[in-house]
């Protein structure tokens, strides 16, 4: 048996924390939404799994890769933010015969997949409906539920609603167990707190357990974590790897730690989430309430604000500092940079050449200035004023060279496209994160400057997924056809 898995919604209602994740990838206690849902694919034995998403596929496929550290092998298969399940089924080419999972992975449920695929077995021609705590659960089994497909898009539909609207062969089937929708701040908040406190049915934190002042709860500690007495606290929670929280610091009730985060001396956190990568600074009060790097949100009214003082709250420099240096250097494979050395030494050879087609293109200007965003920093590089996308980038080989950039990947040269100040720091962020930034790629040679955000995403991740042969055959393509473009243009004109 196969699972078609969905983790395409844009998160709109988790407003801010979808600038920072995609809702498949929020952290619960410390570990990603999909990650429960994979685990609890893996339990069942199901082996092959099409994981549809939209414009967040590099951050997924960063986080989950192919699947083996599941025993599970995943295939990617782009669709559009929110796309009905309707559209997106008939695209997969699917056996209209065969027995297959569909699941939602971007909400939090108790294990229960084994169960739902054993009773929907049982009567293969019945429209299963599984609920948990009165919860649409987010679970379908074709080809029985090939009608019903739209009860899986978001937001899922309310099953009594549903119930009530059916008509033909259908079985309810109530599941045991814990359910999330994570369609609100509040209920994140929730979600986290109940794990955290080991109430999800069938769900642990991950971590060694460390007991605290509370009789009934503890903490979870992750790796390389510095905290101070853990059993002389009144609170309990999950600390999650890396992160560094002061002796001096006082915790009270529900307190969840992410990765890399540094909590300063004398704070006091009650009932709260402090995301990855943030850092609390000295003698701050931070109750009932998420700090996601330089934000400050309140899950129950949905506000947040952006503290500027980094000395309250803000991003931990420190790790995002060293995490920087891994990115620009060693990603850059040797054979890359030998590879970049030899075309930009064909380049200085070209370069005569190159100087008088620029000099003919534009007298005033044969190279122009470019500048290009990596890891939040900007630098200044130059291209030759010549027609070809692809030879006008020689002189930037340089930044392949140095370890900066890959060869082949996706564009660090577009601007972020929101025009608010503070969404734009975060789409920047959010296009150069965890992707594989190349001095060459799809968008980099393509012809048509009015691409929407939108539509290079998409180009993007389709072109992630080809392989080294086929990328290099694409680009070959794009060159030629930029060229062929470019000629034709100034024949139409003249």
């Amino acid at each position: 048996m196969q699972a078609i898995i969905f983790a395409n919604r844009n998160g709109n209602e988790l407003m801010p924390l979808n600038q920072f994740y995609c809702p498949a990838l929020l952290p619960v206690s410390n570990k990603s939404i999909i990650e429960y849902t994979l685990e609890d694919l893996a339990n069942t034995g199901i082996k092959q799994v099409k994981l549809v998403v939209s414009s967040q596929i590099h951050e997924l496929k960063a986080a989950i890769g192919n699947g083996e550290r599941w025993g599970l092998e995943i295939d990617y298969f782009l669709s559009r933010d929110q796309e009905d399940a309707s559209k997106v089924i008939p695209r997969l080419l699917l056996d209209k015969t065969q027995s297959i999972l569909l699941a939602r992975a971007d909400m939090l449920r108790s294990p229960c997949i084994k169960s739902f695929v054993r009773f929907s077995e049982q009567m293969p021609n019945s429209f299963v409906i599984a609920k948990i705590n009165n919860q649409n659960a987010g679970l379908l089994m074709l080809p029985a539920a090939r009608a019903h497909t739209e009860t899986l898009n978001w937001p899922l539909a309310n099953t009594e609603k549903l119930i009530e609207q059916l008509e033909g062969d259908y079985v309810t089937q109530v599941l045991h167990g814990d359910c999330f929708m994570l369609d609100s701040l509040s209920d994140y908040m929730q979600a986290n707190q109940s794990m955290a406190m080991a109430k999800v049915i069938g769900s642990a934190p991950k971590g060694r357990y460390i007991s605290s002042a509370t009789a009934a709860n503890g903490f979870y500690v992750g790796a390389k974590t510095k905290t101070g007495q853990l059993r002389t606290q009144n609170a309990w929670g999950v600390i999650g790897d890396n992160s560094q929280i002061d002796g001096s610091v006082d915790m009270q009730q529900n307190v969840i730690v992410g990765s890399n985060c540094l909590i300063d001396k004398k704070c006091t956190l009650n009932n709260c989430i402090i995301l990855d990568g943030s850092y609390v600074g000295q003698d701050l009060n931070v109750s009932n309430a998420i700090v996601c790097q330089s934000l400050l949100i309140t899950p129950d009214s949905g506000g947040y604000i952006e503290i500027n003082d980094q000395s309250l709250i803000a991003t931990n420099q420190l790790n995002d500092n060293s995490i920087a240096i891994n990115d620009t250097g060693s990603n850059v494979s040797v054979f890359q940079r030998l590879s970049a050395s030899l075309l930009f030494s064909a380049g200085l050879m070209l370069s005569p050449l190159l100087i008088v087609i620029a000099m003919l293109s534009s007298s005033h200007k044969p190279l122009f200035h470019q500048q290009v965003t990596i890891n939040n920093q900007k630098l200044n590089t130059w291209r030759w004023n010549v027609g070809s996308l692809f030879l006008s980038r020689l002189p930037q080989l340089i930044l392949v060279i140095t370890g900066k950039l890959n060869l082949v990947g996706c564009s660090p040269f577009n601007k972020p496209y929101q025009n608010d100040e503070t969404t734009e720091k975060y789409s920047e962020q959010n296009l150069t994160a965890n992707k594989e930034l190349g001095l060459y790629g799809p968008i980099q040679l393509h012809s048509n400057n009015d691409i929407t955000h939108e539509e290079q995403m998409l180009i993007e991740a389709e072109f992630a997924q080809l392989k080294t042969k086929a990328k290099l055959l694409k680009l070959f393509k794009l060159s030629q056809s930029h060229n062929r473009n470019k000629a034709h243009s100034k024949a139409t004109l003249g």
